[in-house]
């Protein structure tokens, strides 16, 4: 369930503001930049690295959270937790989580990735933070609001800005080359395994098996289905498998992850996912998870694409 602007703390309801980019965003970065944060890792020991997370276009990015609760919600979505339900992790000055991720080279930071006020933070926008100057102005509790440099305000851009164009050509555009390319999703039915993973049989009678794709999906096939998700902010994630529903075979299917106080639009999203499968390629059918086996099974052995791959 989103949260409601009341609910969220000062500095979340100015993650929130900064999702539009401009002065709103360097705001919370000169905020956050004197906050400490928590940071996922590998394991419990001092020495363990941070967790990162890669989208569709290989890209990389840091998770950090404001608060433990928000950490807490995300190692569940991304199945972060230990053998016994513990989350590793570190408590780090941001300063230094936001130089962690220019040194390993990384593309971008993500606050509180599985909140609504979450707030993605490109390369270009962390340098100019961490500049000298950007050091000497935010100086005590938010001193810089307002002073820091303009190639700061330059570098600034909305909130998922750098994902727009993940995954190359637009969906159903035309070939520039006169070697026709087969479609990205042309060879996913031949993929699919005969062998089920997991059976669930429900009350009724009816059962879904869940099956292995035995080849990688192509990335353009992949970045055009996220790229319909992303105009779904109720859409909490999102898998590739192959499903069948009772005797029918199985077939390439996006399992879809949503609350279920907020699925007024779940037949349009449904319609724009198969429309999206059908212009790449792909017979796609769409699964709703609900049951909690189901759910495990997906999480665990099918592609996670969206937000993340796992």
């Amino acid at each position: 369930m989103a949260d409601s602007p009341s609910t969220l703390s000062p500095f979340q309801r100015l993650l929130a503001d900064a999702q539009q980019g401009g002065q709103a965003k360097v705001d919370a970065l000169v905020a956050l930049s004197q906050r400490t944060v928590h940071l996922p890792t590998w394991g419990q020991d001092d020495s363990a690295s941070f967790r990162t997370l890669t989208n569709a276009n290989g890209q990389t990015a840091l998770p950090i959270f404001s608060t433990a609760d928000q950490l807490e919600a995300a190692a569940t979505q991304f199945g972060w937790r230990e053998a016994d339900g513990s989350v590793a992790s570190k408590e780090f000055g941001a300063r230094g989580a936001l130089n962690y991720a220019i040194g390993h080279d990384l593309h971008f930071v993500v606050v509180d990735i599985s909140a609504p006020h979450s707030l993605d933070i490109d390369r270009e926008e962390i340098e100019p933070l961490l500049s000298p100057a950007a050091r000497r102005e935010s100086s005590g509790p938010y001193a810089g609001v307002g002073r820091l440099s303009s190639s700061m305000i330059r570098a600034v851009k909305p909130s998922g800005a750098m994902n727009i164009n993940i995954g190359g050509e637009p969906i159903g555009g035309a070939s520039q080359t006169p070697e026709p390319k087969p479609l990205p999703g042309a060879s996913l039915q031949a993929s699919v395994s005969d062998e089920p993973i997991a059976v669930t049989t429900f009350g009724s009678g009816s059962s879904v098996s869940v099956h292995k794709l035995n080849e990688e999906p192509a990335e353009a096939l992949l970045s055009g289905l996220a790229a319909v998700l992303r105009s779904y902010p109720e859409v909490e994630w999102a898998a590739l498998s192959a499903i069948a529903r009772g005797p029918s075979s199985p077939m390439p299917t996006v399992a879809l992850k949503i609350d279920t106080a907020f699925r007024q639009r779940l037949n349009e999203i449904i319609l724009s996912l198969r429309e999206a499968g059908d212009e790449l390629g792909a017979s796609l059918d769409v699964l709703l998870l609900d049951d909690p086996s189901v759910m495990r099974t997906v999480r665990a052995e099918a592609k996670l694409f969206y937000p993340w791959k796992r």
